[in-house]
């Protein structure tokens, strides 16, 4: 059954930059993000309906978990969903593999955690920007700004990602114990709130009108909201507990491959020469990253 989700997941994430790019193609960038979160917390609702599980917890913790919510989906899918107005989906899922680079580089920097610090995973660090650079800067040189700017947004999608990771992670080892159920709630609340307020600041004129006219759109959100958002959530915590995270997480590295065959089947998009050099590269650091283990301090 975990092979089974795990594929599942996969595919739900990988589609889900297919779908985003269905979206901002008819509506703005940020309203599609925050209908997302919209459709992911009704969606959750529902579940909690049913599975009625203790959603309460102390306002230290409140606090805590949408600023969580913040980092790791509100600000992630503001830059997302901007950031794929201007590239292919293919492309954003590749610098959405970074993740885990941007993870060790906040980990040394903000929490110094220097355990991380060994060799192959700072070559790993090193080999993961130096792949972003290689697909950013030939769109420079090319004078194509607004793809770059689209590369810079989702470059940024993952920094964020980075931060709400660790941050999660710091949260879950403080005294502050929140079950899964509730932090998937109010962290999805955080975001909500900060989305519909980026929203009202920046695309104020608010026009639902081609979300009716339009079912592609509609059923578009209604994935991205469902599956790829709130069930896909469910599957990677169900991950978690089973296989760990580290292993859970390994699932970043089917979703480029599962979207570039997306891009070529329905949108016939197929990545430039410096955007496969750069995805190798890319896939490289993260996997020096991601297999090789942390430096134990000796006891003394």
């Amino acid at each position: 059954m975990s092979y089974v989700l795990f594929l599942l997941l996969g595919l739900f994430w990988s589609a889900s930059f297919i779908f985003i790019k269905i979206t901002v193609l008819v509506l703005p960038p940020i309203l599609s993000a925050l209908l997302r979160v919209v459709v992911a917390q009704i969606t959750f609702s529902l579940f909690f309906v049913v599975m009625r599980p203790r959603l309460q917890v102390p306002f230290a913790s409140i606090w805590r978990l949408w600023i969580i919510g913040i980092f790791l989906q509100g600000i992630p899918f503001l830059l997302l969903f901007i950031g794929e107005c201007y590239v292919a989906p293919a492309l954003a899922s590749i610098i959405n593999g970074t993740v885990a680079i941007w993870v060790l580089c906040f980990s040394i920097l903000i929490f110094r955690d220097y355990s991380q610090v060994t060799l192959p995973k700072l070559s790993g660090l090193a080999l993961g920007v130096l792949g972003v650079l290689f697909i950013f800067i030939p769109m420079v040189q090319a004078g194509t700004h607004t793809k770059a700017i689209g590369v810079l947004a989702i470059t940024g999608m993952a920094m964020s990602y980075g931060i709400g990771a660790l941050l999660n992670q710091h949260f879950c080892k403080c005294k502050y114990k929140v079950g899964i159920q509730a932090s998937l709630w109010h962290q999805h609340w955080g975001s909500l709130m900060f989305l519909l307020t980026a929203t009202l600041l920046f695309e104020p004129h608010i026009n639902l009108g081609p979300l009716f006219h339009n079912p592609h759109v509609l059923l578009a959100l209604l994935y991205l909201g469902v599956c790829s958002t709130a069930v896909a959530w469910f599957i990677y915590c169900y991950l978690i507990e089973n296989w760990g995270a580290v292993r859970a997480s390994s699932v970043l590295y089917i979703v480029p491959i599962l979207t570039i065959i997306w891009d070529i089947l329905f949108l016939h998009l197929v990545p430039t020469l410096n955007e496969i050099y750069g995805i190798i590269i890319i896939l490289l650091g993260v996997a020096l990253i991601q297999f090789t283990k942390k430096r134990i301090k000796p006891k003394i």
